[in-house]
This record gives structure tokens, C-alpha cells and sequence, in this order.
């Protein structure tokens, strides 16, 4: 691992609005750029995405306001610098000498990066995310050959440092609340539904699982388990699938949580989240809410949110 200090974090969410001391963030990369509109929907975008766009007029001005409120420090004074054209927004891209790197708006590029460092853990994330592409043998070998950070950029845009595109990018590592759920001092990673976040899924467990930033929590870390023999049910659809995703988890207390059962969220899988945190004492209530299997709904976040301690703002389709 890297010579960097890292400190000793408190993973404890207890609450959807208290105050924010730290999140994880991902900057848009060049493989969301790659959403073109005949792969869209397979990569469940409605439509393409204006990367400058949303690099320059968005996620910049967004990190900016996170960090003058999270980690002043790495701001602060700075904005001539940051936003001269010439640095080609170095300041917001992982890798990079003059990347921010705060340990409170905690890039997942980085922290991925920084486990690359470890060969075995190298050698390990490359198998497993071959396997999962259909990689052949000589382009495993070449992902073995690059730079931690190069590696890691390849394996969320899925592009080589040469311009090679391997496989799929996975364009939706930007909406990290999906990747895992902190529920008290409690990290439940998810199991996506869809394909286009199979290799989102492994690259987090890897970071949550390995890197030092979590390693007071590694028996805090919940991993959901397939349903036993999962591999003989007849099709897809079948509710026995265990799949989750974190906006079908809402914790609106210490002690409940909300499981939303939707398009993404089997209920097999709501059912093993009340086994495991009862069994660990996580929380003292949760309620299952079923809502249509409809992508217009998705998860509960985009049916409902709080927004204060008595307000929460809904969907119009169910505010009548």
C-alpha cells in the first residue's frame, strides 16, 4: 500500500438529515462520455451525457461547495490556480499530482488506485474482472502490466491508456449511494440487478474490504448471499434473486430503516437485510415498502426524500 497517512475514520449514518462529515464521491469519467445512444438504455441511461458539460457547469462547481464546507483546507486560497484553463482541471481528476485527495469528499477512484498498490490484490481484481468481461488470457496479462493508476481508470471507463476500449465503461459509478448503505456504523453493500453494474459492485466490495481507510470496519461490512441453489431459478424476474440497491434503503432514524421492494430491489434480499441486522442489532425496525417494478419509480429515493424532520417531498403520482 502507498506511504499516505490515513486516518481514522467514523463510518456511522443514523440519519438521511444530519450533518454531512463525509461522503463518497466518483468525478465523471471519459467512460461516461462513451453512453452513445444505441448502448444507452443497455447502460441504463435515458439518453447521452455532454461530459464537458457535466465535468465544467456541475460536478466541479459541486466539489468545490463540498470541500469549502468538508475539507477547507484543500480549497481554500487556491481558486485562481484551480481554474486556470491551463491546469485542464487537474485539481478534480484522480491520479493526478495536483488532485485534491481529501479523506472527507473521498474519491473511490483513488482509494482504488491506492489498493492496486498491493500486487496480490492486483493480480486478484484483474482475474476477477476478466472473468466477468470475457476477457482473453493476452489482455489480462497487458491489464497486469499497468499502473495502479492506470489500472483503475481502465477498469471504470474501460478504455487502455493506448485508447483501446476492453469492455463496457460503467457510467453509473458517479451515483455512488447505489454501491454501498451505511446504516449506523454499518456498511451493506449492494447486489445490483443489472449487468451494467456487476464490475461497480466487485471494484467496491474490493475498496471496502481492503483499503485502510475502512479498516477498523472490516466485520462491519455486510455482504448479502445468494439464495442457496440461486443458480437453477427459472429466469430473471424470479423475486428469489437476491439483488439490492442502496435507494431502496433509506435510514430515517437510529433505530429504522426503510427497504424499498422495486424494479432493483428483490424481495429475497429485503428479507436477508431484516435477518442480518436484527441479528447484529444494526436497528430495532424496518419496514418493507413495495412500489411498481416500473423504471419511472426505480427505488423509494425517487418516490420520496426527506428533506427536513417533518418534510418529505413525493413523487406528484403519490402526493394526491
Amino acid at each position: 500500500m502507498p506511504k499516505y497517512h490515513y486516518p481514522k475514520i467514523q463510518v456511522s449514518v443514523s440519519s438521511e438529515i444530519g450533518i454531512l462529515r463525509r461522503l463518497l464521491v466518483h468525478s465523471p469519467d471519459s467512460g461516461l462520455g462513451k453512453v452513445v445512444p444505441s448502448k444507452a438504455q443497455d447502460w441504463l441511461f435515458e439518453d447521452i451525457v455532454h461530459l464537458d458539460t457535466i465535468r465544467r457547469k456541475e460536478y466541479d462547481y459541486y466539489t468545490k461547495i463540498l470541500l469549502y464546507f468538508l475539507d477547507p483546507e484543500k480549497i481554500r486560497g487556491r481558486l485562481t490556480e484551480i481554474d486556470d484553463e491551463r491546469n485542464k482541471r487537474a485539481f478534480y481528476k484522480p491520479g493526478n499530482d495536483r488532485f485534491f485527495r481529501s479523506d472527507k469528499v473521498v474519491e473511490l477512484q483513488w482509494l482504488l488506485a491506492d489498493i492496486l498498490m498491493d500486487h496480490e490484490i492486483k493480480l486478484k481484481l484483474v482475474a476477477s474482472v476478466c472473468a466477468i468481461e470475457g476477457c482473453s488470457y493476452d489482455t489480462q496479462k497487458d491489464l497486469q502490466q499497468l499502473s495502479p493508476v492506470d489500472l483503475a481508470k481502465t477498469f471504470i471507463s474501460g478504455t487502455m491508456t493506448d485508447d483501446r476500449m476492453l469492455f463496457a465503461p460503467i457510467p453509473n459509478f458517479i451515483f455512488t449511494r447505489d454501491i454501498g448503505i451505511v446504516i449506523n456504523n454499518y456498511v451493506l453493500l449492494n447486489k445490483p440487478a443489472k449487468k451494467a453494474r456487476t464490475r461497480e459492485a466487485l471494484l467496491a466490495k474490493y475498496i471496502f474490504f481492503n483499503h485502510p481507510l475502512f479498516a477498523e470496519y472490516q466485520d462491519k461490512i455486510i455482504e448479502l448471499a445468494d439464495t442457496h441453489h440461486h443458480f437453477l431459478l427459472p429466469r430473471e424476474g424470479d423475486d428469489k434473486k437476491v439483488t439490492l440497491e442502496g435507494g431502496d434503503v433509506m435510514v430515517v432514524s437510529k433505530d429504522h430503516v426503510l427497504i424499498g421492494v422495486s424494479e432493483r430491489t428483490s424481495m429475497e434480499a429485503a428479507h436477508q437485510a431484516i435477518k442480518v441486522l436484527f441479528e447484529k442489532n444494526v436497528v430495532k425496525k424496518i419496514t418493507i415498502i413495495k412500489i411498481p417494478k416500473k423504471r419511472d419509480y426505480m427505488h423509494i429515493d425517487t418516490i420520496f426524500t426527506q428533506v427536513k424532520r417533518n418534510v418529505w417531498i413525493l413523487l406528484g403520482n403519490f402526493s394526491r
